[in-house]
């Protein structure tokens, strides 16, 4: 797993409120993590997500995504982090901030999937669509209403299921770098499917069935 051994997709959830609240920036109102590294033969993951309330500062992000990526060593990737970290930046104490520069790419390497391509910003959805990777279907109104009602689960869902489909990407961008790159996705992918098959939320049941459908779900070897 390149750059590092130690590989952390972000997903950030957006809220366009201009038209609502006459707010002119967008306000970040959740986000997950998924973080895969080797250990021991094996790869290891965790997943972690945060949503704020309607009542909630948007302080509160900042402070979570401090103290998750505050000692992450990992390299950092995800879609259009240098714009999240801009909104970021113009929170109080976002100056300071340690999730701020490392997603600026100020502390450690990171992979911005969302780079630009003939002057447009890759979607996340596009690039999803293309790879046969599952990821959420944006809806301004389902999304302001659950967070309006506090119904947290439709935004979770959706972090939960983009942010594992900004990983696998990520590993899909990895493994085209080397020769033994296809290979070693393979056997990443199966104990990927191991941690979904034992997972219980539904990004994981859809991760794991598109993976079943390619044939590289199979459980990885464990003779050393």
């Amino acid at each position: 797993m390149l750059p590092s051994h130690i590989i952390t997709a972000i997903a950030i959830a957006r809220l366009d409120l201009g038209d609502t609240i006459d707010q002119p920036l967008p306000q970040l109102i959740g986000a997950a993590t998924f973080t895969g590294h080797v250990a021991s033969g094996s790869v290891e993951f965790a997943l972690d997500a945060a949503v704020l309330s309607a009542k909630d500062a948007p302080e509160a992000l900042l402070m979570w995504l401090n103290h998750r990526l505050e000692h992450d060593r990992s390299t950092i990737t995800g879609y259009g982090l240098a714009a999240d970290a801009r909104l970021l930046e113009v929170l109080p104490l976002g100056r300071w901030s340690p999730a701020v520069r490392v997603l600026a790419g100020r502390r450690q390497p990171v992979i911005d999937l969302g780079a630009l391509a003939d002057g447009e910003p890759i979607d996340l959805r596009a690039c999803c669509e293309a790879a046969g990777v599952p990821c959420s279907t944006p809806d301004r109104v389902r999304d302001f209403a659950a967070w309006c009602t506090g119904r947290h689960d439709v935004i979770v869902g959706a972090l939960e299921l983009d942010v594992i489909a900004v990983w696998r990407l990520t590993m899909t961008q990895i493994a085209a770098r080397t020769s033994l790159g296809t290979e070693v996705q393979r056997i990443i992918d199966a104990h990927l499917a191991c941690w979904l098959r034992s997972a219980d939320f539904a990004a994981a049941a859809t991760h794991l069935a598109t993976l079943n459908a390619a044939g590289t779900a199979t459980p990885p070897s464990t003779t050393h």
